[in-house]
């Protein structure tokens, strides 16, 4: 079993080599758990807050918080979120952020009713 802080690790990791060829950027990973970003990332253009979670579960984040952070930066705030395996979906606002709670919610259902 994998524990919850290693998977996050993981999904760190993934994010900035997505953030790397994506946009070209470098990032600093934020140590420990109380931050409301876990990599600054930028190109020389722009500088990215980001915050990343993955799984299949609906993530919790207070994009208030991520906002206030990022402001401090100059930064533009950034969700990633890493589905199982597959991909990364980009939040850039809260309205994103609903659209992939619904996509999830969706999916667990989808699972519920194909057991």
């Amino acid at each position: 079993m994998v524990k919850a802080y290693r998977k996050g690790y993981r999904y760190e990791k993934k994010a900035k080599d997505y953030m790397m060829k994506k946009y070209g950027c470098v990032c600093i990973e934020s140590r420990g758990s109380h931050s409301p970003v876990d990599l600054l990332c930028g190109n020389g253009k722009e500088v990215y807050a980001v915050q990343v979670k993955g799984g299949l579960t609906l993530p919790y984040i207070i994009w208030s918080e991520l906002e206030e952070f990022a402001g401090k930066f100059k930064a533009k705030p950034l969700f990633l979120y890493f589905v199982q395996h597959r991909r990364f979906f980009e939040c850039w606002n809260e309205g994103d952020l609903k659209k992939l709670r619904k996509y999830l919610r969706d999916v667990k259902n989808d699972r519920k009713t194909m057991r």
